[in-house]
């Protein structure tokens, strides 16, 4: 399993970045603040007030869907560590939502991308080094999901101590470290989360280290390492390339649990939904497509 698994459009009034959208099976979170506010679209694609909508009305209704979407930031140029420090500060208190945003859900395999980050940092900050097979270790994480070599990586650097730094550095409110410390796939995020992280990796992670886990992502595998199909959501529906990361767990609280994230271009897409144990992997698969399907490509109209 994959846990122990452009032309710009229309510009979004800011009233419609702040209302709640009454959908149970919503958890929304937009983050659009590269542009100043009267610039704010997706370039190549409807705003994200129209975007989401539509995301959620294609989902079927068999179990609860969490969607986010945000814009990717870009490290500034020509500014100071201070002034690009106070730009991050200012840029990224812009999040609107219903209630649901801060739902949390287990993680399953989206946890390895904080694993990733956090490894890689300390790294780069000289108080770890690497054996030689974490640099695989890493990549396959990643790319192919494998359970392995994430339970190895938890075991060497910290366990949920990385979640719990991850959750500082990115300001996760809703992100915690499992309550049962070998189970890192009951790691708990939230979709706002996820998209706040994968919005501000660019910026807050070094380059290199946000370049090399968005390349792993980037050439993710069509089968995990444990056999499973990783071509749904996201990853069934968007160009080739696309950045994505998969999660699947079976079973937290008597539900399943499926999750496709994505990087297009430079819109962050976040799809999480729980569906009962019953409902078998491939009826939450169909419908995690079906939700996805409703997202442009990049570039799109």
């Amino acid at each position: 399993m994959g846990s122990a698994a452009a032309a710009p459009g229309r510009p979004v009034p800011c009233g419609l970045r702040r209302v709640l959208l009454p959908l149970t099976v919503l958890a929304l979170m937009v983050s659009e603040v590269l542009l100043p506010p009267d610039r704010r679209a997706w370039a190549g694609g409807p705003p994200a007030a129209e975007l989401v909508p539509a995301v959620v009305a294609a989902y079927p209704e068999v179990g609860t869907l969490a969607v986010a979407v945000a814009r990717l930031h870009v490290p500034a140029t020509g500014l100071s560590v201070r002034a690009a420090e106070a730009r991050t500060a200012r840029t990224t208190a812009a999040a609107a939502g219903n209630a649901a945003a801060d739902r949390p859900f287990p993680t399953a395999s989206m946890v390895k991308l904080f694993v990733a980050e956090d490894v890689l940092r300390r790294v780069r900050a000289g108080s770890v080094a690497l054996r030689p097979d974490d640099p695989a270790l890493l990549r396959d994480m990643i790319r192919s999901s494998d359970d392995p070599a994430a339970s190895a990586l938890w075991v060497r650097y910290g366990g949920g101590a990385m979640v719990t730094d991850v959750a500082r550095r990115y300001g996760l409110a809703g992100t915690a470290p499992p309550v049962r410390p070998g189970r890192w796939g009951e790691t708990t995020t939230t979709a706002r989360d996820l998209a706040r992280f994968l919005a501000l990796l660019p910026v807050v992670a070094h380059p290199d280290d946000a370049a090399a886990i968005l390349g792993w992502m980037r050439t993710a595998t069509s089968t995990a390492a444990d056999g499973f199909d990783q071509r749904f959501g996201v990853f069934a529906t968007a160009p080739p390339l696309t950045a994505v990361k998969q999660g699947w767990m079976c079973c937290v609280g008597g539900n399943r649990h499926l999750h496709s994230v994505g990087v297009l271009g430079r819109r962050v897409v976040v799809l999480l939904s729980e569906v009962p144990r019953a409902t078998g992997y491939e009826e939450a698969r169909g419908a995690l497509d079906a939700a996805a399907g409703a997202v442009p490509p990049p570039g799109g109209p």
